[in-house]
């Protein structure tokens, strides 16, 4: 049985982005995994459709032949990836809008065009500038970090990405993360779907959020990055009152408080492979 704590993690946790590599699918066959994925049991974990804006008009042209009564392609929630001369589309319901900028009055243009949209700027994790979070804290926008890619140095260090969560949670600023977050524990994985696909260490995604959600109640920076760091998902114990790891514990509360006020999401192509390793794990039901 999926305990209650977990439901609280992953509850709209996986934004479907299976028009990005390694999956690169054609819209067509995203729109339709996307719509199988509405409707199945696990609809609970998923989040918004990932949508570059150049291709909101073929969306909706794809939207137009593959629309059914019962689950209208216009109704469902996107993602959009914008560049900062974009202007909004009509006929999406867009709920969050990411680009890429480090010019703190882009980021204001932005969040001015698209003002009922949340914006997320990707940020390069390194930069240890102050100005950019002190942007996206006024603005109420939020971060973006790339947690990973095609090559094994596309994955940030666990270093960077816990200073990145530790940042984000100082200044009170949500994030989501984008790439590399297929599975549920850091371990070594294929990159991609080839046979002859290259390995390589890859971030869990629960590693990520409950180190976000411990990093939001004021974990300590060292053990943060010691969750990034666990390999052994035995040591997340999932209950239906909290979640434990070694000694310290969160309640399902304030995981669900971390997951609505700051780590937001993340962008996957595949919502397959999360659920199957997490069934092989005895974690989801």
């Amino acid at each position: 049985m999926t305990t209650a704590s977990l439901q609280a993690l992953l509850s709209r946790l996986i934004d479907y982005a299976g028009l990005f590599p390694p999956a690169a699918l054609d819209l067509a066959n995203a729109v339709e995994n996307y719509r199988r994925f509405r409707t199945s049991a696990d609809a609970w974990m998923l989040g918004a459709f990932v949508l570059p804006a150049s291709q909101a008009v073929a969306f909706q042209s794809v939207a137009q032949t593959a629309d059914s009564p019962d689950d209208q392609p216009f109704r469902w929630p996107v993602s959009l990836l914008v560049e900062a001369t974009d202007l909004p589309p009509d006929g999406l319901y867009v709920v969050a809008v990411e680009a890429k900028t480090n010019d703190p009055a882009v980021v204001r243009r932005l969040v001015e065009r698209w003002p009922t949209a949340h914006v997320f700027i990707e940020l390069d994790p390194t930069d240890e500038r102050e100005v950019m979070w002190a942007t996206l804290r006024e603005l109420g926008a939020g971060a973006k970090i790339r947690t990973g890619g095609i090559t094994a140095a596309a994955f940030p260090a666990p270093e960077t990405v816990a200073s990145f969560i530790l940042r984000a949670a100082d200044w009170r600023v949500p994030f989501k993360a984008t790439a590399g977050l297929h599975h549920p524990i850091r371990a070594v994985y294929p990159l991609t779907y080839a046979p002859d696909s290259p390995h390589g260490l890859m971030h869990g995604f629960l590693n990520v959020f409950l180190a976000a959600a411990f990093a939001w109640h004021g974990l300590a920076p060292d053990n943060v990055e010691r969750v990034l760091l666990e390999e052994d998902v035995s040591n997340f114990q999932f209950t239906d009152a909290g979640v434990t790891w070694h000694c310290q514990t969160l309640p399902t509360e304030a995981i669900a408080a971390a997951r609505q006020s700051f780590c937001r999401a993340y962008g996957s192509c595949s919502f397959d492979e999360p659920r199957t390793d997490l069934r092989a794990l005895g974690l989801l039901d």
